[in-house]
């Protein structure tokens, strides 16, 4: 259940903000934690859940020192791998990629494509209606391109959000 929780909170953040607050991920660990001493997060052991949060730093890290993955997506598979154990982190990064991929791939044609010609078509249109030196110089503010691609791209793929579905999915598939 906290795990749900968790993905849900990261679904909402990660996608409305591209944001994984430090203080749900904190919020989530203890608790876990307090769940374990408690005894009654007894389906995986100690072990398997630290191995599964030192593979998920191991796994993101490199990325992230890189600079092809951020923070939250680092700390996320981290927390969840105490969750999971190695094997929901197997599931939970296959269906984040690919997510990922579907994303960056839509982002990408959108973006050079649909939104390029849009934006052709409009500054010809504005040009042709510009009749006066007064018009043309107003106008021309709107004549440079919106650099969409760019934005989209220093905005970056909300990867947590999509590695909580894949924590989801493995999750419904009875783990």
């Amino acid at each position: 259940m906290i795990a749900a929780l968790l993905c849900a909170a990261t679904l909402y953040t990660d996608l409305a903000y591209r944001r994984v607050p430090n203080a749900l991920l904190a919020a989530a660990v203890l608790v876990l934690g307090l769940a374990l001493l408690a005894g009654q997060a007894t389906e995986l052991p100690l072990a398997a859940r630290l191995t599964g949060a030192g593979l998920g730093l191991a796994v993101t890290l490199p990325a992230y020192a890189l600079g092809r993955m951020a923070a939250g997506d680092v700390k996320f598979l981290a927390v969840v791998g105490l969750f999971t154990g190695p094997q929901g982190l197997v599931v939970a990064w296959v269906v984040g990629s690919l997510l990922g991929l579907v994303h960056a791939l839509l982002a990408l044609a959108l973006d050079s494509s649909v939104l390029a010609a849009l934006r052709q078509r409009a500054a010809a249109r504005l040009r042709v209606a510009a009749s006066t030196p007064a018009t043309e110089q107003a106008l021309h503010h709107q004549d440079r391109p919106i650099p969409t691609a760019q934005f989209s791209r220093a905005r970056g793929i909300p990867y947590a959000a999509y590695l909580a579905v894949g924590v989801l999915v493995w999750m419904a598939a009875g783990q």
